[in-house]
Protein backbone atom coordinates (compact mmCIF):
# COMPACT_ATOMS: atom_id res chain seq x y z
CA UNK A 1 0.00 0.00 0.00
CA UNK A 2 2.76 2.19 0.63
CA UNK A 3 4.72 1.57 -2.72
CA UNK A 4 1.30 2.69 -4.49
CA UNK A 5 1.58 5.81 -2.50
CA UNK A 6 4.94 6.59 -3.42
CA UNK A 7 4.43 5.99 -7.09
CA UNK A 8 1.13 8.01 -7.19
CA UNK A 9 2.90 10.82 -5.19
CA UNK A 10 6.25 10.25 -7.59
CA UNK A 11 3.91 10.32 -11.34
CA UNK A 12 1.56 13.62 -9.79
CA UNK A 13 5.07 15.66 -9.46
CA UNK A 14 6.22 14.35 -12.79
CA UNK A 15 3.16 15.55 -14.60
CA UNK A 16 2.98 18.90 -12.80
CA UNK A 17 6.26 19.02 -13.95
CA UNK A 18 6.13 17.77 -17.31
CA UNK A 19 3.53 20.75 -18.62
CA UNK A 20 5.63 23.84 -18.16
CA UNK A 21 8.50 22.33 -19.44
CA UNK A 22 6.49 21.75 -22.78
CA UNK A 23 5.34 25.13 -22.87
CA UNK A 24 8.57 26.38 -22.33
CA UNK A 25 10.40 24.51 -24.93
CA UNK A 26 7.98 25.74 -27.43
CA UNK A 27 7.32 22.04 -28.46
CA UNK A 28 3.71 22.50 -28.63
CA UNK A 29 4.21 25.52 -31.14
CA UNK A 30 2.59 25.10 -34.60
CA UNK A 31 5.22 26.41 -37.06
CA UNK A 32 3.86 27.08 -40.99
CA UNK A 33 6.67 28.83 -43.90
CA UNK A 34 4.81 29.94 -46.69
CA UNK A 35 7.24 30.81 -49.70
CA UNK A 36 6.01 33.58 -51.75
CA UNK A 37 8.02 33.67 -54.43
CA UNK A 38 5.38 33.88 -57.95
CA UNK A 39 4.00 36.48 -59.17
CA UNK A 40 0.04 35.04 -60.22
CA UNK A 41 -2.68 37.36 -57.76
CA UNK A 42 -4.96 34.27 -58.02
CA UNK A 43 -2.36 32.47 -56.16
CA UNK A 44 -1.68 35.03 -53.64
CA UNK A 45 -5.34 35.47 -52.57
CA UNK A 46 -5.66 31.82 -52.28
CA UNK A 47 -2.61 31.53 -50.06
CA UNK A 48 -4.01 34.60 -48.08
CA UNK A 49 -7.09 33.04 -47.63
CA UNK A 50 -5.38 29.58 -46.27
CA UNK A 51 -3.17 32.08 -43.64
CA UNK A 52 -6.43 33.55 -42.68
CA UNK A 53 -8.22 30.30 -42.44
CA UNK A 54 -4.99 29.26 -40.04
CA UNK A 55 -4.65 32.01 -37.89
CA UNK A 56 -8.33 32.04 -37.32
CA UNK A 57 -8.36 28.25 -36.24
CA UNK A 58 -5.24 28.72 -34.17
CA UNK A 59 -6.78 31.63 -32.53
CA UNK A 60 -10.07 29.79 -31.91
CA UNK A 61 -8.80 26.66 -30.41
CA UNK A 62 -5.58 28.58 -28.23
CA UNK A 63 -3.23 27.09 -30.39
CA UNK A 64 0.32 28.64 -29.92
CA UNK A 65 1.55 29.11 -33.62
CA UNK A 66 3.74 31.21 -35.59
CA UNK A 67 3.76 31.64 -39.43
CA UNK A 68 6.43 33.23 -41.46
CA UNK A 69 6.16 34.08 -45.08
CA UNK A 70 9.35 34.69 -46.99
CA UNK A 71 9.20 36.86 -50.23
CA UNK A 72 11.47 36.68 -53.07
CA UNK A 73 11.96 36.87 -56.56
CA UNK A 74 8.16 38.14 -57.98
CA UNK A 75 6.83 37.64 -55.27
CA UNK A 76 8.67 40.63 -53.52
CA UNK A 77 6.66 42.93 -55.41
CA UNK A 78 3.72 42.13 -52.64
CA UNK A 79 5.08 43.21 -49.92
CA UNK A 80 6.52 46.56 -51.36
CA UNK A 81 5.16 50.52 -51.02
CA UNK A 82 7.38 52.24 -52.98
CA UNK A 83 8.73 51.04 -56.80
CA UNK A 84 10.32 53.99 -57.72
CA UNK A 85 13.72 53.16 -59.28
CA UNK A 86 13.25 49.44 -58.79
CA UNK A 87 12.63 46.26 -61.46
CA UNK A 88 9.06 46.06 -60.33
CA UNK A 89 6.16 48.30 -61.34
CA UNK A 90 3.04 48.72 -59.54
CA UNK A 91 0.53 46.69 -60.42
CA UNK A 92 -3.46 47.33 -59.89
CA UNK A 93 -3.95 44.35 -57.78
CA UNK A 94 -1.64 44.88 -55.23
CA UNK A 95 -3.96 47.92 -54.05
CA UNK A 96 -7.41 46.91 -55.80
CA UNK A 97 -9.16 43.91 -56.12
CA UNK A 98 -9.61 40.34 -54.32
CA UNK A 99 -12.65 39.29 -52.12
CA UNK A 100 -12.89 42.48 -49.82
CA UNK A 101 -11.55 44.80 -52.45
CA UNK A 102 -8.40 46.36 -50.98
CA UNK A 103 -6.15 43.77 -52.76
CA UNK A 104 -3.06 41.57 -51.73
CA UNK A 105 -1.54 44.60 -49.83
CA UNK A 106 -4.52 45.22 -48.16
CA UNK A 107 -5.11 41.66 -47.05
CA UNK A 108 -1.64 41.11 -46.07
CA UNK A 109 -1.81 44.15 -43.35
CA UNK A 110 -5.43 43.09 -42.25
CA UNK A 111 -3.93 39.39 -41.48
CA UNK A 112 -0.80 41.11 -39.92
CA UNK A 113 -2.85 43.20 -37.83
CA UNK A 114 -4.79 39.99 -36.85
CA UNK A 115 -2.13 37.90 -36.89
CA UNK A 116 0.80 40.11 -35.06
CA UNK A 117 3.82 38.65 -33.74
CA UNK A 118 2.43 35.37 -34.82
CA UNK A 119 2.90 36.15 -38.16
CA UNK A 120 6.06 37.37 -39.41
CA UNK A 121 7.23 38.35 -43.35
CA UNK A 122 10.81 37.91 -44.28
CA UNK A 123 12.34 39.48 -47.66
CA UNK A 124 15.10 38.46 -49.72
CA UNK A 125 18.05 40.89 -49.85
CA UNK A 126 19.41 38.90 -52.90
CA UNK A 127 16.41 39.83 -54.72
CA UNK A 128 16.27 43.60 -53.13
CA UNK A 129 19.69 44.10 -54.51
CA UNK A 130 19.09 42.64 -58.04
CA UNK A 131 15.74 44.76 -58.59
CA UNK A 132 17.35 47.83 -56.42
CA UNK A 133 15.10 48.23 -53.81
CA UNK A 134 15.99 49.64 -50.66
CA UNK A 135 14.60 48.86 -47.20
CA UNK A 136 12.51 52.31 -47.29
CA UNK A 137 10.65 51.18 -50.19
CA UNK A 138 9.55 47.68 -48.21
CA UNK A 139 5.79 47.83 -45.96
CA UNK A 140 6.85 48.27 -42.41
CA UNK A 141 5.91 44.89 -41.55
CA UNK A 142 8.45 43.45 -43.19
CA UNK A 143 12.39 41.71 -41.81
CA UNK A 144 15.11 41.51 -44.27
CA UNK A 145 16.90 38.16 -44.05
CA UNK A 146 20.12 37.42 -46.40
CA UNK A 147 18.99 34.95 -48.74
CA UNK A 148 14.97 33.81 -49.31
CA UNK A 149 15.99 30.33 -49.74
CA UNK A 150 18.00 30.59 -46.46
CA UNK A 151 15.27 31.67 -44.80
CA UNK A 152 12.99 28.75 -46.00
CA UNK A 153 16.06 25.90 -44.86
CA UNK A 154 16.42 27.89 -41.83
CA UNK A 155 12.92 27.61 -40.43
CA UNK A 156 12.38 24.46 -41.64
CA UNK A 157 15.38 23.18 -39.95
CA UNK A 158 13.57 24.51 -36.86
CA UNK A 159 11.06 22.69 -37.02
CA UNK A 160 7.97 24.51 -39.58
CA UNK A 161 6.30 23.08 -42.55
CA UNK A 162 7.02 24.25 -45.73
CA UNK A 163 3.53 24.73 -47.07
CA UNK A 164 3.38 26.03 -51.10
CA UNK A 165 0.81 27.32 -52.93
CA UNK A 166 0.25 25.75 -56.62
Amino acid sequence: MKFNKIVLAVMAVLMMMGTPLAAQDGSDTVKVVYPLDFVDVKRVHFMLNTLNNLVKHYQKNLVDYEISIVAYGPGLQYVMKDFKGTGFTKKPYLTRGGPVGNGTQGRLSALKQLADDNLRIFVCENTMEKKNVKKEQLQPYTEVTPGGILKLIELQREGASYIKIR
